[in-house]
């Protein structure tokens, strides 16, 4: 077997690829919620995956078919599985997204590749099974929250689950489980993606520093990954509920964790020079707050700040914005806390970023955010 496969969550296809990109550089998409990396999975791509948030989940690759023949799908995915099946019990599941394909069943697959597998050394177990030779029909995505560039062609692919790999789990972190809670709380989810998306092909983070901690979850995420963090907030009650919060995530990690009350504009002479290290914050996104020119001077002196802190680092925000930009026209200036965007680029590319990643998120209602992933420009 050689590649491996990834399904990405339905809930934004374009950032699980962006994700993917972050954490493993080039890939082929075969549809927008499935790319395969040209490596196999070892103990490299599973850690390297584990800091994933937008991956459901993880095949050892074994073909890809545009070809819509019962006769041919069922005889050609029998063939490969013969060849690559290990000796154990074994299931064979299938999954379908979007419209899947029309004139394939997917139960019928199921069972004819089933009963072509079955021998004395590869029993049928579907409760338990030491094996999972997965079937993914793919079809058209229509009504999609956030729109997407690539073509949802139909196709199927298929190949072994690797049953060493667990999908993310958020269970007993969601924010009002934590000891200190506010309404305004990132929930996990969003909070490791802006971590993920942070990420540079190769490199694993070794510190994260979030200027805007409020209570703490993204400094959470990041200290589960075992970096250190660096988190600050002119509220002092954020910094309090920061502190209790960490306190309460860190369980008998060797981590650096370090939290104080300070000024966005003041954060390099409070951490110093660092490196490796990234930036991921959820600046304040009240109206007020971001529509003025005092919060897109904040936004601004945490990209300044950045550059001295480590010039070699990487931004991963996500900035207040109206309902229309899920649109997500590339001809539309959409309007990015309070300005059009290209007046907010120009500000960015000013500081000495370059955007690199830039995608709506619908958060709630008519409430949206655009995240945003900056390099250094040098």
């Amino acid at each position: 077997m050689s590649g491996t496969l990834l399904l990405g969550s339905g809930w934004h296809p374009f950032l699980f690829r962006s994700e993917i990109t972050a954490l493993f550089g080039d890939f082929k998409t075969l549809h927008p919620r499935l790319v395969l990396l040209n490596q196999p999975i070892d103990e490299k791509l599973l850690s390297r995956l584990s800091s994933a948030a937008l991956v459901e989940d993880l095949l050892h690759f074994g073909g890809y078919s545009n070809n819509t023949s019962f006769e041919f799908l069922s005889q050609t995915i029998s063939d490969w599985s013969k060849e690559n099946l290990p000796p154990g019990s074994f299931a064979v599941r299938s999954k379908k997204l979007g419209s899947g394909v029309k004139g394939i069943s997917r139960r019928d697959l199921e069972k004819e590749v089933g009963a072509q597998l079955y021998c004395e050394k590869n029993p049928v177990d579907l409760q338990n099974p030491q094996y999972e030779i997965m079937i993914i029909v793919a079809g058209k995505v229509d009504g999609e929250v956030h729109w997407d560039s690539v073509d949802s062609n139909p196709c199927i692919t298929w190949g072994i689950r690797e049953n060493k790999w667990v999908k993310s789990n958020y269970v007993g972190r969601q924010p009002m489980e934590r000891p200190f809670f506010k309404p305004i709380s990132l929930e996990p989810r969003l909070a490791k993606l802006l971590i993920s998306l942070a990420h540079r092909e190769g490199v694993n983070p070794k510190a994260m520093i979030d200027p805007f901690c409020g209570t703490g979850g993204i400094a959470i995420e990041a200290l589960i990954q075992g970096m250190d963090v660096y988190a600050s907030d002119l509220d002092p009650t954020m910094v309090y509920g920061t502190k209790k919060n960490l306190s309460w995530a860190d369980e008998h990690n060797s981590s650096i964790t370090q939290v104080e009350k300070c000024s966005v504009k003041d954060i390099a002479g409070l951490w110093s020079k660092k490196e490796n290290c990234i930036f991921a914050f959820d600046p304040p996104y009240g109206r007020n707050a971001w529509k003025s020119d005092d919060g897109l001077e904040l936004f601004l002196a945490a990209l300044a700040q950045a550059l001295e802190i480590d010039s070699q680092s990487t931004i991963s925000t996500m900035l207040p914005a109206g309902a229309e930009s899920l649109e997500n026209d590339p001809e539309v200036d959409y309007i990015v806390m309070g300005r059009p965007w290209s007046e907010i680029e120009s500000e960015i590319n000013a500081k000495g970023w370059s955007v690199v990643v830039r995608s709506p998120v619908k958060v709630h209602k008519s409430l949206a955010r655009m995240v945003v992933v900056c390099h250094p420009l040098h």
